[in-house]
């Protein structure tokens, strides 16, 4: 008979242990969820650079890794994380973030655009708008107009992405029999920038292309230029393929024999990270370990085009850096070539040395930079045609 009651009490103490353990367990999952208190809003806008820690209230413990969090997809995302809970015991956990855009599109146009005669261009190319976070946002144009009947048609621009932010602008559509004439920009003679702009902060050079043609170097240094940015080559289009500049190497061989600093610059229609990073790889290669003083200057101003790329304001971004910081990890100094309007409406801030295009006698950008492209049209003994000069400043400029 005794055998019999213990027989039947092992099975009913090991029921009682397995509920106490699974009891126990149950109390420690309920004190580890009590100890994540989140905040109440778990939003956050596209682009926008945050952390796990960011999203939480109270932690009753410690997370093992504070990482940033994606926010370069629209929706709703997962974020996973690990802590360690009170007992230093490792416990992963996740909570559900919204990514969400507020911010309108960019129109940047002006108030006017002027077409010819029987020109066909469609308007939504080329006048230039964006958003930060759709690659594609609708762009369309309201009211009536002919292109082959001359006169000044009043517009709509309206452009809207894919959260239903819009951006609207009136301008004036104004077609015209033939094409003004641009005036000409006076020629600046190399004389008169030295005289101006030369002092011991400073260095005056020139950046050149294929279309200078063939160099005197050694004039060139005569007549006073102490440093040269070169192009080292150029996209031919969207998509394109990298071609090398017919003048780099003579360019480069002719600014080492007067030993003259020199530094490059790669003209790009790259419109993913993909393509970046291939032209800094293929920059490399082809410098064959050329010495560089100075850096190497990523050139993407392909505005008039930029509506048919399929880019929103951020992949232009990402696309610059992800080549800026491939130049940096192939052992160079990168820096960021653009003219005082697209810094201030399309360019963020950047970690690396700016290059700044504004055509006039006195800069009115306000952001910081390195380089000072003054004028288009500069006259330089050894230079046949006109070529661009330039001011560096050997103390930070803003």
């Amino acid at each position: 008979m005794m055998k019999k009651v213990v027989i039947v009490m092992i099975p009913f103490i090991a029921i009682v242990i397995v509920g106490i353990c699974l009891w126990q367990y149950q109390k420690g999952k309920k004190m580890d969820a009590e100890a994540i208190h989140l905040k109440e809003d778990l939003t956050v806008e596209f682009g926008e650079k945050v952390k796990i820690s960011d999203f939480i209230e109270n932690l009753e413990g410690n997370l093992v890794e504070d990482c940033e969090v994606n926010t370069e997809q629209l929706g709703e995302t997962q974020v996973l994380f690990e802590y360690t809970n009170r007992k230093n015991k490792r416990e992963n956990a996740e909570f559900t973030l919204k990514v969400i855009d507020t911010k309108p599109p960019q129109i940047l146009s002006g108030n006017s655009y002027t077409l010819r005669l029987g020109d066909n261009k469609s308007l939504t190319d080329v006048l230039l708008s964006g958003d930060e976070a759709d690659d594609n946002p609708k762009r369309e144009i309201i009211g009536e107009y002919d292109v082959n009947q001359a006169g000044d048609y009043p517009l709509t621009y309206i452009v809207t992405d894919s959260s239903g932010n819009q951006a609207k602008k009136d301008f004036v559509l104004h077609v015209k029999e033939k094409e003004e004439e641009k005036k000409k920009p006076q020629k600046l003679d190399i004389e008169d920038v030295l005289r101006d702009y030369k002092t011991e902060d400073t260095k005056i050079g020139i950046d050149v292309s294929k279309w200078q043609e063939e160099i005197d170097w050694q004039k060139v240094k005569n007549a006073g230029i102490e440093f040269a940015m070169i192009r080292i080559g150029y996209q031919t289009a969207y998509d394109g393929e990298c071609q090398l500049d017919p003048c780099f190497i003579a360019n480069m061989e002719g600014a080492k024999s007067v030993n003259m600093p020199v530094g490059i610059y790669f003209y790009s229609y790259a419109k993913n990270v993909e393509q970046a990073a291939q032209q800094a790889h293929w920059i490399k290669e082809h410098l064959q370990n050329a010495k560089l003083d100075l850096p190497i200057a990523f050139d993407w101003e392909n505005w008039n085009s930029f509506n048919q790329a399929g880019m929103s304001f951020y992949t232009l971004n990402k696309v610059a850096n992800v080549f800026l910081d491939t130049v940096q990890e192939l052992g160079y100094q990168g820096m960021l070539y653009s003219s005082k309007f697209y810094l201030e409406q399309i360019w963020e801030p950047t970690q690396y040395v700016v290059w700044l295009a504004q055509y006039n006698r006195k800069v009115t950008y306000e952001g910081e930079y390195s380089i000072w492209q003054m004028s288009e049209s500069g006259r330089v003994d050894g230079i046949e045609n006109d070529v661009d000069l330039d001011v560096m400043y050997l103390k930070k400029q803003n």
